[in-house]
């Protein structure tokens, strides 16, 4: 019976050992990626899709894995390795988002909207008007143009080329990284140069009257006048920002497959 009870548990071992490491890489990605990665969705239901997504995975990726490993330290380190590969994966999206927050936080502080807040889907924190709707503005786009499911293309791509229990961490992974975060501050500085341009006018011409016609009261007029060109420019610019932030998306994808495609 003992010897009968030992080789159950040995036959029942791979398959955990393997189920386990693909819920590592996943979980990171669909917890940081749109829609899963909105607070508003109950943390039990984007627990169950990642359960889900693991089960139906572990099947495909079986032959190719590992063995356990054998004692406890390399088995934390072996599963460390792939929570850190779906969380880089799962950043470069994540990363995608904020860059548009960035831009609203930009145009927000040009037009003294500071303290004008929202809750932020994705994190629940108090983040400014503009950057809330230039975020769902992001996740909207991310969502049509099939960015999620290149992410996930992505992600199980690396199972071919990172078998359960083989990754191996690379510089060139940090040097993507460093690249996304760049092309992040990179899309907020583009999206906003238009709204940044118009509000600084908007400030010039307030001095302007504030020192042609001092008797007007100058805080409630350049609020109005900042208030009128944030929301003229940023209807007009619209279709720019969107632009721009679906030619960046490529690059963001481009760096989840160079990651992946980095020889193991």
């Amino acid at each position: 019976m003992a010897a009968m009870n030992e080789a159950l548990v040995h036959l029942l071992a791979q398959p955990l050992w393997v189920f386990i490491s693909v819920l590592s890489r996943l979980s990171p990605v669909l917890m940081l990626a749109p829609p899963t990665r909105s607070l508003a969705i109950p943390m039990r239901i984007r627990a169950l899709v990642a359960l889900a997504a693991a089960a139906l995975l572990t099947p495909v990726v079986m032959s190719q894995a590992m063995p356990m490993p054998t004692d406890m330290i390399h088995l934390v380190l072996a599963v460390a390795k792939e929570a850190l590969l779906g969380l880089l994966l799962g950043t470069v999206v994540m990363m995608a988002i904020m860059g548009m927050q960035i831009a609203g936080q930009i145009a927000s502080h040009l037009a003294g909207f500071d303290m004008a807040t929202a809750a932020d889907p994705g994190s629940s924190d108090d983040i400014p008007v503009i950057s809330n709707l230039l975020g769902w503005l992001a996740m909207i786009l991310l969502l049509i143009l099939g960015g999620h499911r290149q992410l996930l293309e992505c992600c199980l791509e690396s199972f071919a080329r990172y078998p359960v229990g083989m990754v191996t961490l690379h510089e060139d992974w940090w040097r993507e990284a460093v690249h996304v975060l760049q092309h992040a501050f990179e899309v907020g500085i583009r999206a906003a140069a238009p709204m940044g341009i118009a509000l600084l006018l908007a400030n010039l011409v307030t001095g302007l009257l504030a020192r042609t016609l001092p008797q007007l009261n100058v805080l409630a007029v350049g609020f109005n006048i900042n208030a009128l060109a944030l929301l003229t420019l940023l209807l007009i610019t619209m279709g720019g920002i969107s632009y721009v932030f679906q030619y960046e998306l490529s690059s963001w994808i481009a760096s989840c497959h160079r990651i992946v495609a980095t020889d193991p």
